[in-house]
C-alpha cells in the first residue's frame, strides 16, 4: 500500500511538473501568441515578461507561499493574491510596470516585467477574417498600434484603418492611408488615447483605361414654298398697285431655292409671279472615340481640339482677350474597388464653333467696327458610375425631335380655296438627333514595346515616279509585316502541271 501512495505521488509531480512550465529566464513572450496562461514560479527569484491586453487577466500560481506583493504603478494593473499560492494579474491602463512577489523571511521569489498593451492578436484576426486578400501585421508599442504588411487597393488600406481604429475606440481624427512605396504612414487617435499608425504599404496601383464613344446623328429636313405676285393697274388717272412678298419665319428667305417667273404686261398694265421653292435634306454624323489611362485614385484629362478668342472688356474700355476650348475632351478619376469594380467619375465633351446662336456687337459705322462672336454647340456629359473590368454602360443619351412649321400670307385672301395658294407661303423644318455616350473601363498593365503599333509605323510615301505616273500618294500602309500565326495545310507554293 505504501508503495502505491509512492507510485501515485511521483506520478502527479511529474504531471504538474509536464502541464505547468517553470517562471524562469528572461525571454519576453510572444504577444501573437497571447492566451491566458498559468505559471509556476521557482522559490529563487526570478524574472518574467508578460505582454497582457487591458482589460484582460492571467493567473501565476507559486511554488511558494506567497507573503507581500509589491506594484509599481497601480493605476496600469492589479496584483490580486486569492490563496497563498496564486495570484491574479488584471490590466487596468496601457503602460508598462512591474511587480514584484516576496515570500517567507521576506525573500524575493519573482520579478514580473508587466506591459499592458491593446489587443493585437483579436485585432489582427478580425483583419485577416475582413480582409482575407491583404496581408497586414499589427503590433503595440508603449501604447501605440501599428499597422504593417501590403494590401491590394488604397480602399482596403482604409479599411483596415477604420477597423483598427473602431476596435480600440470611436476614433476622433484619422487621415488617408499611405500611398505606393510611400515611407510617412499616416496616423490617428482614438478615443481611449490609442494612436493608431498606419504603415500599410499598396502591392500596386491598378491602372485604369477608359474608353468613350460619343455617337451622334442629325437629320434635317427643310421645306419651302411661296409666290410673290406684282400687279399694277392702270385706269384712267387711277392706278392700283398689287404687291404679295412671302415670308419665311423659320427658315429664312431660301437663297439657295429656285425660282420661277411668269408675266403678262400690256402699254399701261403689267401682273407678274415669282414661285419660290426649297426642299432640303440633311445628314450629319459625330463619332468620337477618346481614349484614355490613369492610376486609381488620380485625375487624367484629354483635349484634342484647338481654343478661339473671346472678346473681353474690362476697366477703362479696355478689351482683353481669354481663350475658350473646344474639340473632344474628356477627363475622369477611376477608383479601383474590390472584386475587379471601378468607380469612375466621368466627364466628357464634345463642342464645335457654331454661327447658330452668334452675337454682333458694334457696328460697322462705328470707330471700334463691328465684332463677332461665335458660338459653340456642346454635347456634355458628367456622372459618377461603378462598373466591373472590361462592362460597358451608356453614361448619357438623347433623342430629340424638333418640329417647326409656319404659313403666312396676305390676310383673308390666303384662306380662299384653291386661289388662296397664290397669296400665303409655307415654311417647314424637322431635325431629328440621336446621341448616345458609351463608357468601357478596364484595368490595363503595361506590355512590351513590340506589342504595340504606331499608326505611322508602316507608312511610306511613295517615290516621285509613282506620284506622277501612277497617282500614288504612299507605298506601304499595313497593321503589321508580320506573317499571319499557324501553319499552312495542305499544298501551297506554284503548282505546275
Amino acid at each position: 500500500m505504501f508503495a502505491n501512495l509512492v507510485t501515485r505521488t511521483l506520478l502527479f509531480a511529474a504531471f504538474l511538473a509536464a502541464m505547468v512550465p517553470a517562471l524562469a529566464g528572461d525571454q519576453p513572450q510572444d504577444p501573437q501568441a497571447y492566451q491566458p496562461f498559468n505559471l509556476t514560479v521557482t522559490p529563487a527569484a526570478s524574472t518574467r515578461h508578460i505582454a497582457l491586453p487591458m482589460s484582460k487577466s492571467t493567473i501565476i500560481d507559486f511554488d511558494s507561499d506567497i507573503r507581500d506583493i509589491l506594484v509599481a504603478n497601480p493605476a496600469i494593473a492589479d496584483a490580486v493574491v486569492r490563496t497563498n499560492r496564486r495570484l491574479y494579474i488584471i490590466g487596468n491602463k496601457f503602460g508598462v510596470t512591474n511587480i514584484y512577489v516576496y515570500g517567507a523571511n521576506n525573500k524575493q521569489i519573482a520579478n514580473i516585467e508587466l506591459q499592458i498593451q491593446p489587443d493585437t492578436v483579436t485585432l489582427e484576426s478580425l483583419l485577416r477574417r475582413l480582409i482575407p486578400q491583404a496581408q497586414i501585421h499589427v503590433e503595440a508599442v508603449s501604447g501605440t498600434v501599428v499597422l504593417t504588411g501590403s494590401v491590394g487597393s488604397p480602399t482596403e488600406a482604409q479599411q483596415a484603418f477604420d477597423v483598427a481604429s473602431k476596435f480600440l475606440g470611436d476614433g476622433s481624427s484619422s487621415s488617408a492611408p499611405a500611398t505606393t512605396g510611400s515611407t510617412t504612414p499616416s496616423t490617428g487617435t482614438s478615443s481611449t488615447g490609442v494612436q493608431v499608425i498606419n504603415a500599410l504599404k499598396i502591392r500596386g496601383k491598378d491602372q485604369v483605361m477608359l474608353r468613350v464613344v460619343i455617337a451622334e446623328v442629325q437629320r434635317t429636313a427643310v421645306k419651302s414654298l411661296g409666290i410673290d405676285l406684282n400687279a399694277q393697274v392702270n385706269s384712267g388717272l387711277f392706278s392700283t398697285v398689287l404687291a404679295s412678298t412671302s415670308a419665311y419665319p423659320v427658315n429664312g428667305v431660301p437663297v439657295s431655292g429656285s425660282s420661277t417667273a411668269v408675266g403678262f404686261g400690256s402699254t399701261s398694265n403689267s401682273i407678274s409671279a415669282t414661285v419660290t421653292a426649297l426642299e432640303q435634306d440633311g445628314l450629319m454624323k459625330v463619332l468620337s472615340e477618346p481614349t484614355l489611362t490613369a492610376i486609381s485614385g488620380e485625375e487624367a484629362t484629354f483635349l484634342v481640339g484647338g481654343e478661339y478668342p473671346i472678346p473681353v472688356a474690362t476697366e477703362n474700355n479696355v478689351i482683353t482677350v481669354q481663350f475658350k476650348k473646344y474639340g473632344v475632351g474628356l477627363g475622369f478619376i477611376p477608383v479601383v474597388l474590390s472584386d475587379g469594380r471601378i468607380s469612375l467619375k466621368v466627364s466628357t465633351e464634345v463642342s464645335e464653333p457654331t454661327s447658330e446662336g452668334a452675337i454682333t456687337v458694334g457696328s460697322s459705322t462705328s470707330a471700334s467696327g463691328k465684332l463677332s462672336i461665335t458660338a459653340l454647340q456642346v454635347r456634355r456629359a458628367s456622372s459618377t458610375v461603378e462598373m466591373s473590368s472590361g462592362s460597358t454602360m451608356v453614361m448619357a443619351g438623347l433623342i430629340k425631335d424638333d418640329v417647326r412649321q409656319a404659313i403666312a400670307g396676305t390676310p383673308g385672301l390666303m384662306n380662299l380655296p384653291i386661289l388662296g395658294t397664290l397669296f400665303r407661303s409655307r415654311d417647314y423644318q424637322r431635325s431629328q438627333t440621336e446621341l448616345a455616350i458609351f463608357v468601357q473601363p478596364i484595368l490595363v498593365e503595361p506590355v512590351a514595346p513590340g506589342k504595340l503599333v504606331r499608326p505611322d509605323q508602316n507608312l511610306t510615301t511613295s517615290s516621285d515616279a509613282a506620284a506622277n505616273f501612277l497617282g500614288r500618294l504612299n507605298k506601304i500602309y499595313r497593321a503589321s509585316d508580320r506573317e499571319p500565326p499557324g501553319r499552312y495545310q495542305g499544298q501551297y507554293g506554284y503548282i505546275y502541271e
